[in-house]
């Protein structure tokens, strides 16, 4: 073969076939070499970057003009029959390798549009086979639509595709214009947000400034009030000193003036003796001779005696020291005293009275201590309990303790009152009693009991500023056990009681001690807490003593309400500047302590208190004024009568979560009782204006109280809130509210336009058209 031969290549016919057999082929040589190779198709992908070019001519066909621009170079061939005046040229079948190079956006979108089409084809639309790897290998380039031909399935698909990426685009848009308009919001809100905590700051730094000074300030107060205080003790203690120097002085004139009226009527009822006989006088001048004798010196004492000679069978007659030789001047008596000024006696004698009988009246001096000790050791030991007629140590003799049943009681007490002392008998002989009563409680002798409340009550009758201080450690605990005795077993049948879950039942009179009265116990409590009023230190020992349960369980309502009224004032003497109520260790259990007696109190304005079983009801009068003495407990909390600006009590009441409400419940409730016009209407009108005092007074004192939160945590308190302050503020006096003061009338009417909106306070007005008060 030359050289011409070998340059030339036959195609062996290729050229002469139409461009669709040579396509045709190309397809059957792809699917006889590579059919059994399954390549899985792209996932469609979720955002393509950009929307396929788009070709000038949708269907060459039917126009007859190509745009040899927006075509392959290597299709353009001059083809005619099927694609126009396109010349196709020779369509050689190529390679596809699988290897090559990462999938351009193009061909994912072109992948895209292949799933559509083959998902339409499973279905009516019959789409001609193509050579998948046009449409999912990477390398190679894609095939026009127009060339593809003008399959529904395929046309539609890529319809579809490129409303996608139109929606995508917009949608990317908008996410976009939403992401800065988040963004700008963000930055706005950071901006308030730090103008808000710089003004935070600032206020925190304010309120701590004021509070620093406000501290300051109340402590300079304080050191000026302590340095007062310390004064007027001072200058109590040299008034007391004076008086009692006053008093001592008064005595012993008195005592002076006694002893002179004795001699006195000594001298006036002396025996009538023999009158002097007259005697010659020589000189014969005028004088007597007895006169002269006493001034002059120049006579001798022996030639100047003269003395009756002494005859028998009678008295002789001595010269008394008593002779009515002295003179009485301004009807004042005085007796000469070697150890006395002359100034001295004239000033305290101007303290005495003229009049003998009012001199005999005036009380003897007190005697020494030793004499007033054993006075006492005799009245206690000659002491009877009603209605025994026999003494107590007699009584005593009749009784042992279980536990020991060969020993007395009263052969403990000589025993042990043998060994005290005769500082203070009286406290003394309290220790010895207490300690036989707190046995009797142990063992459950109860018998003494009663005997001994009144040998306690006989104790603190007889010096009770001196023996109360030390009687409170040994018989404040022993009465509040007595109190349990029967108080426990009521408390367990009241309503609070975990056990009866609100149902209300009687106290069985088989579970109650009748020996041991708790009325009785409480009103020894009163008294003992009566005696340390003006002794501070006792009065804060005594509430030391003092348990926080025994005071809860009194105020429960089934309790009998004689007790209950005790107890409350019982408390009112536990009001201090700082706390009130017993006394406990840490701050927070004295504020919990607090909370709970506010919270009980507040309670009893509407529980109906129970009897025991068998008892009869109490009646309303009763119940009133057992609120009544509630009310004025938690007034004097608020505003305490010895310093009303102090705020600690009323701020207790301010931050508990339900006592305003509570307080509002029974205001309302008043007022409704006051509507059926009782008997008791006069005590149920000064229960609704104290009721409106204390709510107004603490509001008005704590501004910031959220009123409307505390109504919600109150069934109907809301409700009850509106009503009551509506008939209040629009009271006219009539019948039906006669007792309502003015004033109450008034605070109603602020409370009312503070909780109403101006459209509910016409409403109001429009209602009550005829009300005289329209502010």
């Amino acid at each position: 073969m030359d050289d011409h031969d070998e340059d030339f290549f036959s195609d062996d016919g290729f050229d002469d076939l139409p461009p669709a057999t040579l396509l045709q082929l190309e397809q059957s040589a792809y699917r006889s070499t590579q059919a059994h190779q399954q390549k899985p198709s792209l996932p469609p992908p979720t955002r393509p970057p950009e929307p396929p070019r788009t070709f000038a001519s949708r269907d060459i066909g039917q126009s007859g003009l190509a745009n040899t621009n927006s075509i392959p170079s290597r299709l353009q061939s001059g083809l005619t029959n099927e694609y126009g005046n396109l010349d196709v040229g020779e369509l050689d079948a190529e390679v596809f390798d699988d290897d090559l190079g990462s999938t351009s956006p193009l061909d994912q979108a072109m992948a895209f549009a292949e799933q559509d089409a083959l998902q339409q084809q499973q279905g009516h639309v019959p789409v001609v086979d193509r050579d998948p790897r046009a449409y999912n290998h990477p390398a190679d380039d894609y095939m026009d639509e127009d060339l593809i031909g003008d399959e529904p399935g395929i046309n539609n698909a890529y319809n579809s595709l490129m409303e996608k990426l139109a929606w995508e685009n917009e949608r990317n848009k908008q996410a976009m214009e939403e992401l800065a308009a988040a963004k700008s919001l963000a930055e706005t809100k950071a901006g308030e947000i730090a103008i808000i905590r710089s003004n935070q700051a600032k206020l925190a730094q304010n309120y701590d400034r004021q509070m620093a000074a406000l501290r300051q300030s109340m402590e300079e107060e304080a050191l000026k009030n302590k340095k007062d205080l310390e004064a007027l003790r001072t200058e109590g203690k040299m008034l007391a000193t004076e008086n009692a120097f006053l008093r001592q002085d008064l005595a012993d004139e008195v005592m002076r003036i006694k002893d002179l009226k004795a001699k006195t009527k000594a001298v006036e009822k002396a025996p009538p003796v023999t009158p002097k006989k007259p005697k010659t006088l020589p000189f014969r001048d005028g004088f007597d001779d007895d006169e002269i004798i006493a001034v002059s010196p120049s006579k001798s004492a022996a030639r100047s005696k003269q003395t009756t000679p002494v005859v028998p069978g009678k008295r002789k007659r001595q010269l008394s020291e008593d002779s009515p030789t002295k003179l009485q001047l301004s009807g004042r008596v005085r007796e000469p005293a070697a150890e006395e000024t002359p100034g001295t006696l004239s000033d305290d004698a101007m303290l005495l009275d003229t009049d003998v009988n009012e001199e005999q009246n005036q009380e003897p001096p007190p005697p020494p201590k030793e004499d007033i000790s054993l006075r006492f050791m005799k009245r206690i030991l000659d002491h009877r309990t009603w209605p025994n007629e026999e003494r107590d140590l007699e009584v005593m003799a009749s009784l042992t303790f279980p536990s020991e049943p060969e020993r007395k009681l009263s052969s403990i007490v000589l025993e042990e009152t043998a060994r005290l002392e005769l500082g203070n008998y009286a406290e003394g002989y309290a220790r010895i009693i207490s300690v036989l009563w707190s046995r009797s409680l142990k063992e459950k002798l109860y018998t003494p009991i009663p005997m001994f409340m009144v040998i306690i009550n006989f104790l603190l009758g007889l010096d009770m500023c001196s023996s109360v201080p030390g009687m409170i450690e040994p018989v404040v605990p022993v009465l509040q056990d007595s109190g349990d005795v029967n108080g426990v077993p009521r408390f367990k049948h009241s309503p609070v009681w975990r056990q009866n879950l609100g149902q209300i039942r009687q106290t069985p009179q088989s579970q109650l001690e009748h020996d041991v009265n708790s009325t009785e116990a409480l009103r020894l409590l009163y008294r003992m807490v009566s005696g340390c009023l003006h002794l501070s230190g006792a009065l804060e020992n005594f509430w030391r003593h003092i348990r926080y349960d025994f005071i809860l369980m009194m105020l429960n309502c089934s309790q009998p309400i004689q007790d209950i009224i005790l107890t409350l004032d019982l408390l009112i003497t536990s009001i201090r500047d700082d706390s009130f109520g017993p006394i406990r260790a840490t701050e927070a259990d004295q504020i919990a302590n607090e909370n709970y007696i506010v919270d009980r109190v507040a309670n009893l304005l509407s529980e109906m208190p129970q009897v025991d079983e068998g008892q009869e009801a109490y009646t309303k009068m009763e119940i009133c004024n057992m609120r009544q003495e509630a009310l004025s407990l938690l007034m004097a909390i608020a505003f305490p009568p010895m310093s009303p600006g102090n705020e600690h009590g009323s701020a207790v009441i301010a931050n508990h979560p339900t006592v305003l409400a509570r307080l509002i419940r029974a205001m309302h409730d008043e007022l409704d009782s006051l509507y059926s016009y009782p008997p008791e209407r006069d005590m149920h009108a000064s229960l609704v204006n104290a009721l409106m005092r204390l709510v107004y007074g603490v509001m008005q004192r704590h501004e910031g109280v959220d009123l409307q939160s505390k109504l919600g945590k109150v069934a109907g308190g809301k409700q009850k809130f509106i009503v009551v302050l509506t008939r209040l503020a629009f009271s006219e006096g009539l019948v039906l509210e006669e007792g309502i003061e003015d004033e109450t009338v008034e605070m109603a009417h602020e409370m009312l336009d503070d909780a109403v909106n101006p459209q509910e306070a016409e409403a109001l007005l429009e209602a009550f058209p005829s009300a005289s008060r329209t502010e």
